[in-house]
């Protein structure tokens, strides 16, 4: 689709073909992130993030985060994760040449664990809530440089190259966008990219954007009429990607889904998992976290051509089948 006048012109392919609009200084580190597809799946679009080199969104976050790490002269990069961020800022820190301290909640998912290990980064686990993971992690910045995707905004300015791609390929059909919410780095990464987009007169108006959480921790789904998180106690959940009970920027992505006339929901863990199964008896391999947007725009019931975010590969949980 060609820009309108007076937008920056895009060229070449994948993330950093959005260069021209990304708030990162230095010399790119990739993996030839980005630029992947939309397929249809009943009456919706899905976007496979899970082609992505580690499989899973978060390859946008790490190219950019860890690129603006190396241009401030970071040497050992520090992030805390369930597995999906851990792995991407382990790969690109390889990349980059820098030594990456992965922190995780003790029940990580082992093929996660392993990913981040092979790609040569120091695995700390960490026993009890979610918040132990945070706060070691935080006391671990002291000797090195913070890339936590929850904190690091220099990771939403490779997640907001989602809502480019999506206007490239679909233009003025963008309706609704739906996506999983843990800490939310697609979601206000979304936001950031389509608020870009309606600035720069690329677009007339940004599409809705919906978040969707589990009924097992869905601490901003409780708190969407007071605008505040509520307070949860995690259960087990099959979509362990976004079992956060105290998501870092939910101010920010009540802000997204508000502004832009989106809604929230919570599904519960059934509708999960056959929404999982079930993508996969027609070949669609993908994460249960992922699944969880497939089952919240059934129950929001968006209309036909809505955007679903797969947000990681299902290579990564496959002995769970």
């Amino acid at each position: 689709m060609t820009p309108s006048t007076g937008a920056r012109t895009w060229s070449g392919h994948g993330l950093w073909r959005y260069r021209a609009d990304l708030a990162i200084r230095g010399d790119p580190v990739t993996l030839g992130e980005g630029g992947t597809p939309i397929v249809a799946y009943q009456r919706y679009r899905l976007k496979l993030e899970g082609m992505a080199p580690t499989g899973s969104f978060k390859d946008r976050g790490a190219a950019t985060a860890i690129t603006a790490a190396r241009a401030a002269g970071a040497k050992t990069v520090i992030e805390d994760s369930s597995g999906n961020a851990g792995t991407a800022i382990a790969a690109y820190a390889a990349a980059a040449g820098l030594r990456a301290r992965i922190f995780a909640p003790d029940d990580i998912v082992p093929a996660k664990a392993r990913a981040i290990q092979v790609l040569g980064a120091e695995l700390i686990k960490i026993s009890g809530p979610r918040s132990a993971v945070t706060e070691a992690t935080l006391h671990a910045t002291k000797d090195g440089y913070d890339a936590g995707h929850a904190r690091d905004d220099a990771f939403l300015e490779g997640t907001k190259t989602i809502a480019y791609e999506l206007y490239e390929e679909l233009g003025e059909e963008l309706r609704d966008v739906i996506t999983p919410v843990g800490q939310g780095t697609i979601l206000i990464g979304l936001a950031m990219g389509f608020a870009d987009l309606v600035a720069s007169g690329r677009m007339e108006r940004a599409p809705k954007l919906h978040g969707v959480q589990s009924e097992a921790c869905a601490p901003l789904v409780r708190g969407a009429s007071i605008g505040r998180p509520a307070p949860v106690v995690p259960q087990p959940s099959i979509a362990d990607g976004i079992r956060i009970p105290e998501p870092t920027r939910a101010e920010r992505s009540y802000a997204a889904v508000r502004y832009s006339g989106g809604r929230w929901i919570a599904v519960p863990e059934a509708a999960i998992e056959r929404a999982w199964r079930e993508a996969a008896a027609v070949g669609l391999l993908m994460e249960p976290t992922s699944a969880t947007a497939i089952a919240g725009a059934r129950v929001l019931n968006l209309p036909a051509g809505a955007v679903v975010i797969i947000t990681g590969s299902g290579l990564k949980a496959v002995e769970r089948y």
